[in-house]
C-alpha cells in the first residue's frame, strides 16, 4: 500500500529489497495486468455448439417418434416354421428346413400365419447382406395370409443365382403403412461354391 494511504494501482511498481550477507539486491517487479481477456467469442462458440446439440437431439427424438411411436408393442410373435428349398414352377417348398443353400437354389420361408390374430396387418421381406429388399409378402391381414398359405419367397437376382452371403427374412406388424414391430426373424447362408 502506498505511503499516502491510497489503494495500489495496477501500474504501481513494487520495490523489494532483499538483504543477504554482504549484498543488497533491489528487485523491481512490475505487476502486469493487461486489458481483460475477451471471452465473448469463446462463449458464443460454446452457445452455438450447445444449440446445435439440442437441435440434433430434438430432431432425433422426432424421428424416433415418427418411425417407432410409443405404445406400438403388442407382444405378438410370429412363428417361422423354417426355410426350405423352393420350386418356382410349382410354387412349393420341398425337403427339410435348412440354414445353408447353394447359389443356384431358390429358397422360401414358411411362416405360421395362424399364430397371429387374423386382423393384424403383417408383411414379411427377405434382405440380402447389403440390406436390400429382395422379395417377400406385402402387408396384409394375417388371416388372409393364413388362408392363402403364403410363402415368403426370395427372388433370384438376374443371372439366376444368389450372391454368397447371409440373407435375413423379417416378419413385421404394420400400422398406417409403416412397419412398427418386429414379430419374427430367420437367417440363411448362401455358400460360395467352386
Amino acid at each position: 500500500m502506498p505511503a499516502d494511504g491510497s489503494a495500489p494501482t495496477p501500474t504501481s511498481v513494487l520495490r523489494l529489497h532483499v538483504q543477504t550477507a554482504d549484498l543488497t539486491v533491489g528487485l523491481k517487479p512490475t505487476v502486469i495486468v493487461s486489458q481483460r481477456d475477451d471471452f465473448r467469442p469463446l462463449y458464443r462458440t460454446m452457445l452455438g455448439l450447445g444449440l446445435a446439440a439440442i437441435l440434433i437431439l430434438a430432431f432425433g427424438l422426432l424421428f424416433f417418434l415418427r418411425f417407432a411411436p410409443p405404445g406400438q408393442a403388442t407382444g405378438l410373435k410370429a412363428r417361422v416354421q423354417g426355410v426350405y428349398a423352393y420350386d418356382p414352377r410349382s410354387n412349393t417348398v420341398h425337403g427339410a428346413p435348412s440354414h445353408t443353400f447353394a447359389p443356384e437354389q431358390p429358397f422360401a420361408a414358411k411362416v405360421d400365419w395362424s399364430s397371429l390374430p387374423p386382423t393384424v396387418i403383417v408383411g414379411a421381406h427377405w434382405y440380402n447382406s447389403l440390406e436390400q429388399s429382395i422379395g417377400g409378402v406385402s402387408p396384409r391381414a394375417a388371416g388372409d395370409l393364413a388362408q392363402e398359405g403364403a410363402l415368403v419367397v426370395q427372388r433370384l437376382p438376374s443371372g439366376d443365382q444368389n450372391l454368397p452371403g447371409e440373407y435375413t427374412m423379417v416378419v413385421a406388424r404394420y400400422s398406417k403403412g409403416r412397419a412398427v414391430e418386429l414379430l419374427a426373424r430367420a437367417s440363411v447362408l448362401v455358400e460360395r461354391t467352386g
